[in-house]
C-alpha cells in the first residue's frame, strides 16, 4: 500500500497545526469580544444606576422639603384630632422621576432600593390623604358658606345687625362644624403619622446616596 510521500504528511500536518492555531486565535477573539461586550454593559448600568440613583435623591429630598415646608411642619406642631384647614395643591404627577425608571430600581444596591420603594409607596399614601382632605375641606368651606347665608338672610329679615365679628364666627363654625362630621381630624393624624414613618426613610436615602458618590474626607461631617 502506498502511504504517500514525506511531504504529504508535512503538509497535511502543516495545515491541521494552522487550523488549530487559527481555531485558538478565532475563539480567543471571540472571547475576547464577549468579555468587553460584558464591560461595556457593566459599564453602562453603572452609569444609569449612578443617573437614577442621583435624580431620586433629587425628587425625593425635593418632595419633601415642599412638603414640609407646606403642611408637614405646621402638621407637627397640631395637637391629636385637630384638622388641617388647608389646601395643598398636588400636581397630576408628582413623581415623574420614580414613575418613569423603576427598570433602573433593579441596579441599585438592595437595601437602598428597598428604601427608595418604601418611600414612594409611603409617599403615594401620603398623596392619597392629602387629596381627601382638600375634599372634605372644599366641602366644609361650601357648607360654611350656605350657613352664613342662612343666617345672614335670617339676620336680614328680622331686621338684625349683622357684624363682620358674627360674620366670622358663623363661618368659623360652619367650617368646624363639617370638619368633624367629615373626620378631618383623623385624616391630619393619618397624615402626621406618615411623616413620621417616612422622615427617617428619606434621611437614609439621602445619607447613603450622599456616601456612595460624594464621600467626605476624614474630620468632615455630613449635613442633609
Amino acid at each position: 500500500m502506498d502511504w504517500g510521500s514525506a511531504d504529504t504528511y508535512v503538509s497535511l500536518v502543516s495545515g491541521l497545526v494552522g487550523a488549530a492555531i487559527g481555531g485558538f486565535f478565532t475563539l480567543k477573539g471571540a472571547t475576547n469580544a464577549h468579555e468587553l461586550a460584558l464591560r461595556k454593559e457593566a459599564a453602562a448600568d453603572k452609569e444609569r444606576m449612578i443617573t437614577t440613583l442621583m435624580l431620586l435623591r433629587i425628587e425625593i429630598s425635593t418632595a419633601w422639603e415642599a412638603f414640609n415646608e407646606e403642611c408637614g411642619n405646621e402638621l407637627s406642631e397640631q395637637d391629636d384630632g385637630v384638622p388641617f384647614l388647608n389646601i395643598l395643591p398636588i400636581g397630576k404627577n408628582p413623581f415623574p422621576i420614580y414613575d418613569s425608571g423603576p427598570p433602573a430600581l433593579n441596579l441599585l444596591p438592595r437595601e437602598l432600593a428597598k428604601d427608595v420603594v418604601r418611600f414612594y409607596m409611603g409617599a403615594k399614601g401620603l398623596i392619597a390623604s392629602i387629596e381627601m382632605n382638600n375634599r372634605d375641606y372644599e366641602q366644609a368651606l361650601q357648607h360654611a358658606r350656605v350657613h352664613l347665608l342662612s343666617n345672614s338672610e335670617r339676620a336680614h329679615k328680622d331686621g338684625e345687625a349683622f357684624t363682620d365679628e358674627r360674620h366670622d364666627q358663623l363661618f368659623e363654625e360652619g367650617v368646624e362644624f363639617m370638619a368633624g362630621q367629615l373626620g378631618m381630624g383623623d385624616t391630619a393624624d393619618a397624615i402626621r403619622s406618615l411623616r413620621q414613618d417616612l422622615a427617617p426613610i428619606v434621611g437614609r436615602i439621602t445619607t447613603k446616596v450622599d456616601e456612595l458618590f460624594f464621600p467626605l474626607s476624614d474630620g468632615q461631617e455630613r449635613t442633609n
